[in-house]
């Protein structure tokens, strides 16, 4: 699941509050120099010569320390702090109200979108937000009270980053296609297909993923999604799992003729058992395809060949993945922190437990089995670094700058699109933590990781 989103705001402050956050500074205008008398002018220029040598000390050692810093270690990461923009398209109410295509509050759903410029024009990536699940009714009834369960609750715009930027630096392959990021708002990975109406509380809630699917797709057809010559389904976290569940029903709404693909990010939320023997996450999941009757909106194939009983592996990765037809480039990290904290259990930083490092490793081979499927496949290719990270499709670090056997995500993903990288080579399995230098495993990055994992915290016995 995707981490709560930072919100970022870029108005320019007020007088009032730059004089609130410097004080006295800006307040008041310096008193002018008058001197009096020769003293007076003597105490003014010693004191300015003492001023002037503090200065340029200051400036030395500073320049120094910086110098010093790039010349030794590895360089900072530079990150990339200037993203486009999606602009908030929220459907008709009349549009949808028909098909009952509403956020999980009964609000009509949306999506940002970016238009494709020149040679990029007639291509579009759709990409599917994450944001967790809800897996209660109680737990829906809180969610509609935000911007993943209610259009009210939506932001105008979208920074669009990673595989979604248009800066030929950071995207270079694809900076200047369509882009259309579909708002998450139904709690089920688009997967709800529920007709009744729940109700919490005397609070109406509404699990209708699969239509709002289709119902912004219809919206985009409309908005020259139809002239589509190439188009790549991507997604994170809820997202992920959302483009591995529904990759094939997207490519039969598309124009015949398309070329297509998908790109899940950090969608193998794994059956695993926690490390104290706990089935949490499949009684989790369990609980989310029942509530919002999931059988009626993943695969039919999958549904047809499960018992009454294990439908419910039809809502998860490792189950759904070979019946999925369209050509999959699937990312994933082999230590992906959700995964970790949430379902395996494991909250602690490895240098501080080392009694836990058999747990950990005995993690990464588990991922390792699951996604072997994938290896052995002659049409999709894997990307998956040891780093303790979830998305690495939305940030340009995450899209650039973490390799696999000396590739990024960015160029792996662009030569097995383009055939340089055939399906069977096209595997990009790293080596167990902590081997690779290019990963975040510091302290200070676990921390502010934990934080945010702290306050979304959830448990089930």
């Amino acid at each position: 699941m995707s981490s709560p989103r930072t919100r970022y705001t870029h108005s320019t402050p007020t007088p009032d509050e730059i004089r609130d956050a410097l004080g006295t500074m800006v307040t008041e205008a310096p008193p002018a120099v008058r001197p009096a008398n020769g003293a007076t002018w003597r105490r003014f220029l010693v004191q300015f010569r003492y001023d002037l040598r503090y200065k340029l000390v200051f400036l030395v050692t500073a320049i120094f320390l910086v110098w010093a810093a790039l010349q030794h270690g590895p360089r900072p990461r530079v990150l990339h702090y200037v993203w486009s923009y999606g602009d908030l398209v929220v459907l008709p109410e009349e549009d949808v109200m028909s098909q009952g295509a509403v956020c999980l509050d009964g609000t009509p759903p949306g999506y940002y979108l970016r238009r494709g410029t020149d040679k990029g024009s007639k291509n579009w990536i759709i990409y599917l937000e994450g944001g967790g699940w809800c897996w209660d009714v109680a737990d829906c009834s809180r969610r509609s009270l935000t911007d993943y369960g209610s259009s009210k609750y939506f932001r105008w715009n979208f920074p669009f980053d990673g595989i979604l930027s248009n800066s030929p630096a950071v995207n270079p392959n694809f900076y200047n296609w369509n882009v259309a990021m579909l708002k998450y708002c139904d709690g089920a990975s688009f997967a709800g297909n529920r007709t009744d109406v729940a109700v919490h509380e005397g609070k109406p809630l509404y699990f209708r993923g699969r239509r709002i699917l289709q119902a912004l797709l219809d919206h985009l057809m409309s908005h020259g999604l139809d002239k589509a010559q190439r188009v790549i389904l991507s997604g994170v976290s809820a997202g992920g799992l959302a483009v591995m569940l529904h990759a094939d029903y997207v490519k039969t709404r598309l124009p015949a003729g398309v070329k297509y693909h998908a790109l899940p990010d950090a969608g193998f939320f794994p059956d695993i058992k926690n490390i104290t023997g706990h089935d949490h996450i499949r009684i989790l999941y369990q609980r989310s395809f029942n509530m919002q009757n999931c059988a009626g909106g993943v695969d039919a194939d999958c549904i047809k060949d499960k018992t009454e009983e294990t439908q419910w592996q039809c809502y998860m990765a490792q189950y759904a993945y070979k019946y999925v037809q369209t050509p999959m480039f699937i990312t994933n990290s082999g230590y992906d922190y959700w995964s970790l904290w949430f379902i395996y259990n494991l909250r602690c930083y490895p240098e501080q437990c080392p009694e836990k490092r058999e747990k950990l490793q005995a993690w990464h081979e588990r991922i390792l089995s699951i996604t072997y499927q994938i290896r052995k496949s002659q049409k999709d290719g894997i990307f998956l670094p040891s780093c303790y990270i979830h998305s690495l499709t939305s940030f340009a670090y995450t899209w650039t700058d973490y390799l696999v056997s000396g590739t990024s995500l960015r160029d792996a993903f662009y030569k097995w699109y383009t055939g340089k990288t055939p399906s069977v080579v096209a595997n990009y399995f790293d080596e167990p933590y902590p081997k690779n230098p290019t990963c975040p495993w510091t302290m200070d990055f676990y921390n502010r990781v934990t934080q945010r994992l702290k306050a979304y915290d959830f448990y089930v016995e």
